[in-house]
C-alpha cells in the first residue's frame, strides 16, 4: 500500500471520493472553492438520490466552473427509488457510469460496483434467485400484467453476473455503494471481489458513518485497506478527509 501510495500520491491526491449526496450538491462546490488544487476527478459513491433533473443540468454549473474537473458515478440503492431516479441519474452528459467497469483515472485503475444486495435477488452467502438483471426484470410473459412493470428497486440490485464479470479483471481501487465486512452490516462478498481483482484500497458508501480508523486494524486480514465515506463527506484517493458531511443523518 505504501508503495502504490508513493508511486501516484499526485493521481490519488486529486481523485475525490464523494459519499451519499441525497440530492446535496452545495458542499462540494464549497469543496471545490477552497482546494489549493482542484481535482480531476469527482467519483459519486452512489445514492445521488435525483428525480426532477437530470444529472447532466446538475452539473453544468461544475461544466463552466471547473471544465478541467471529470465525473464518474456508481448507482446506490436510492437511484432506483422510482423509475424516474434512474432516468435522471443516467441522463448524465459524459458523466463516466462506472458499474461493472475498469477505468484508467489518470493512471490509477478504479473499478465500480453499484447498488445494494437485496434479499429476493442476492444476498451472500445465501444463493441468488437471478444469476441478471435481464432475469430478474423479464420473467415471462405473465408475471407483469396491465402495463404494470417491474419494481425500479431491481435495477440497483447487485447481480452475480456483475461479480463475475468485474472478478476477472484487475483495478488498484475498488468503489462500492455497499459495504465490506469490516462494516457491521456489512458483506465479506464485498472482500472477496476486491482481492479477487487484487485491489489496494476500496471505498464504499451507503452507510452513512466513517469507521476507517476502525477497518484499518483489520486491514492485512482483508488484504486491502477499506474507507468509508460518510453522508455529504469527501475523502481523497490516499484516503485523507477533504470535507465532512453532517454528523447523525
Amino acid at each position: 500500500m505504501q508503495a502504490f501510495d508513493t508511486e501516484h500520491a499526485l493521481a490519488l491526491s486529486r481523485l475525490w471520493f464523494l459519499g451519499d449526496v441525497h440530492g446535496e450538491f452545495k458542499h462540494i462546490a464549497k469543496a471545490l472553492l477552497d482546494a489549493p488544487e482542484s481535482p480531476r476527478w469527482l467519483i459519486f459513491l452512489g445514492d445521488i438520490d435525483i428525480d426532477h433533473k437530470p444529472f447532466a443540468e446538475i452539473l453544468e454549473p461544475l461544466r463552466r466552473n471547473f471544465s478541467d474537473t471529470k465525473i464518474a458515478f456508481i448507482y446506490g440503492n436510492h437511484d432506483a427509488d422510482t423509475y424516474e431516479h434512474w432516468q435522471m441519474l443516467h441522463e448524465s452528459g459524459d458523466a463516466v457510469a462506472l458499474h461493472g467497469q475498469v477505468i484508467d483515472l489518470d493512471g490509477v485503475k478504479v473499478a465500480g460496483l453499484g447498488g445494494n444486495f437485496m434479499g429476493r435477488i442476492w444476498s451472500p452467502p445465501a444463493q441468488a434467485s437471478f444469476q441478471s438483471k435481464d432475469k430478474a426484470m423479464n420473467r415471462g410473459p405473465y408475471k407483469w400484467r396491465d402495463g404494470q412493470r417491474p419494481n425500479p428497486s431491481l435495477h440497483a440490485a447487485i447481480y452475480p453476473n456483475d461479480f463475475e464479470h468485474l472478478s476477472k479483471q484487475r483495478a488498484d481501487i475498488l468503489v462500492t455503494h455497499e459495504a465490506p465486512s469490516c462494516h457491521p452490516y456489512g458483506f465479506e462478498a464485498i472482500d472477496e471481489l476486491a482481492r479477487s481483482m487484487r485491489v489496494v484500497r476500496s471505498f464504499h458508501g451507503h452507510q452513512h458513518d466513517d469507521r476507517s480508523e476502525e477497518y484499518a486494524l483489520v486491514r492485512d486480514k482483508m488484504g486491502f485497506d477499506a474507507k468509508a465515506v460518510g453522508y455529504c463527506s469527501i475523502k481523497n484517493g490516499l484516503g485523507h478527509l477533504i470535507h465532512s458531511g453532517p454528523k447523525g443523518w
